[in-house]
């Protein structure tokens, strides 16, 4: 079983990793370094690809329909749980915060729509 702990942590640390070489990439470009944005991005890219495959030694992915539903639940649970992280940001203040958690969650409720759309799609085909 250790070799599952280590795969788990390691899952983790390249999901992590994913988030930050993009928001790493996204830094450069913006300060006009595109080569090096470039290459950001693309580590971003193959963290994406390890993290990708850890998930399926994992057993973290199924089949298509049974992926979707859980990914739809995470999808609600995020919108709600975005909602409410705006709603504390609005009270203390924290403006940026506000409106990052106010888009993120438009986001989540996209997602979430376009996930129930193809579910709803193979339904139809069942």
């Amino acid at each position: 079983m250790q070799t599952i702990e280590i795969m788990e942590k390691t899952f983790d640390s390249e999901s992590n990793d994913i988030a930050l070489y993009f928001a790493m990439s996204k830094k450069a470009q913006d300060e006009g370094q595109s080569e090096i944005a470039e290459y950001l991005f693309d580590i971003a890219m193959d963290e994406a690809q390890h993290a990708a495959q850890f998930a399926t030694l994992l057993g973290k992915i199924k089949d298509t329909k049974t992926n979707l539903v859980r990914m739809l639940a995470g999808e609600i649970q995020a919108e709600k749980d975005k909602a409410h992280a705006a709603k504390i940001a609005f009270a203390e203040g924290n403006d940026d915060a506000f409106k990052f958690f106010e888009k993120s969650m438009k986001d989540e409720t996209k997602h979430k729509e376009g996930i129930e759309k193809i579910l709803s799609k193979l339904q139809e085909k069942d």
